[in-house]
């Protein structure tokens, strides 16, 4: 009788010890599947890193019929918080370049300049940006969900996504006064960014058709911004202190 229970007791001891290994199994995995940081982790990251990156970079719109799109190379640099280095060139006809520099001078003043083939200026701002900022001004990031990574420059890029509902007249209020304001928009985000907050993939696209005054009103818009290089912890400081002295600044006096 005792070496039956004794039996029993070894044989519900495994069956413990087996459900207790399965148990550590799945918690791991589950602590696997959520060792991502969130996107506000990466924003505040990007917000302060340095880096230099390259992307090419392609918009796409269709509005009321009328199409173009348009490819080029844009050129990203940043320090810390407030210095920034900005230059775009379109590859198609014509072809066109753009200058954009903000910098923190010796006085305290944070300055953003712009210079383009028709005109070139500065103005002192009260806060920097970011490059997802810059190219997802209308994107509420708190909707964004993680969906997983991809390999981009050899990187394992995190990647996030939003899929958002509202109207053409709400991020764009011009609309209103062009009577579109009511036109239904699908918005799509996603971004990639490395594990310090340097963006690698930024894509926007915008979708709404309805019929307006017996009109049938339809908008289609896309860009896409892809890293084809990065360099980590690079400014371009001769860029940009060299732009901003031709535009009469100088940054530290």
């Amino acid at each position: 009788m005792f070496g039956k229970l004794w039996s029993l007791v070894m044989n519900m001891k495994y069956v413990i010890i087996a459900v207790i290994a399965v148990a550590i199994v799945i918690i791991g995995i589950v602590v696997v599947l959520q060792m991502h940081p969130s996107l506000n982790e990466l924003l505040a990251r990007t917000s302060n890193n340095t880096y230099t990156a390259s992307y090419s970079y392609y918009i796409y719109y269709n509005i009321l019929n009328q199409n173009s799109t348009e490819n080029g190379i844009l050129t990203y640099s940043q320090k810390g918080t407030t210095d920034r280095y900005i230059f775009v060139i379109s590859s198609s006809y014509p072809q066109m370049g753009a200058y954009m520099v903000t910098a923190k001078l010796s006085n305290g003043t944070t300055i953003f300049c712009t210079a383009g083939p028709t005109s070139a200026g500065c103005s002192p701002i009260n806060q920097t940006f970011n490059l997802v900022s810059l190219m997802l001004p209308i994107i509420n990031y708190s909707k964004f969900t993680y969906a997983g990574t991809q390999k981009l420059l050899g990187y394992n890029a995190y990647c996030y996504i939003s899929r958002n509902s509202t109207t053409l007249g709400s991020i764009m209020p011009i609309a209103i006064e062009a009577g579109l304001g009511s036109l239904p928009i699908n918005i799509i985000g996603e971004v990639c960014m490395t594990q310090d907050g340097i963006p690698l993939l930024i894509e926007l696209s915008m979708y709404g058709s309805s019929n307006i005054n017996g009109q049938q009103i339809t908008i289609n818009m896309t860009q896409v911004l892809q890293a084809t290089s990065v360099q980590d912890g690079t400014y371009l400081i001769s860029n940009a202190t060299s732009l901003l002295n031709k535009l009469g600044i100088n940054a530290t006096g």
